[in-house]
């Protein structure tokens, strides 16, 4: 009885004999040339910089966002003089259709939030206010909307 397990054995153990790796052989040449060959990496054709299209320039670049803050700041702080700015927390935005700058500013006065909130054109020379005055936080959206409508500074 005890021959038995080890004759069951004997057949795995001639499967795994011929599992075991034989001895490399020598590749043939071109069996080594086919696998070792590196492929080309395909070179960018100089062409392909030349005729992209360049991006198109920062509208209005005089204006920077802390000189976009400041004006809007000047610009609105006789409407609640005891305000604190938080011009950290800041938002400009180029409005394209009107060619306006859309800047937002929080703001606190007595511990109530609100924002000042202005559409300036021009540039840093002469600028041009289309909307300037305060709102709650919340009607931002709207204020937007109605720039981008055409009815904002009328």
């Amino acid at each position: 009885m005890r021959f038995r397990p080890a004759l069951v054995l004997v057949p795995v153990l001639v499967l795994l004999a011929g599992c075991a790796a034989s001895p490399a052989s020598s590749p043939s040449p071109s069996a080594t040339s086919a696998t070792t060959s590196p492929t080309p990496s395909p070179t960018p054709s100089p062409t392909a910089t030349a005729t992209a299209t360049p991006a198109p320039p920062e509208p209005t670049p005089e204006f920077t966002g802390a000189d976009l803050v400041a004006l809007c700041t000047e610009r609105t702080r006789s409407l609640a003089t005891g305000a604190t700015y938080y011009a950290d927390m800041a938002t400009t935005e180029w409005l394209d259709q009107p060619s306006l700058w859309f800047v937002v500013i929080p703001k606190t006065l007595d511990g109530q939030d609100s924002v000042a909130v202005c559409a300036i054109g021009g540039n840093p020379e002469a600028p041009t206010f289309e909307l300037e005055g305060e709102s709650l936080p919340g009607g931002v959206a709207e204020i937007r909307a109605e720039l981008l409508a055409g009815s904002g500074g009328e």
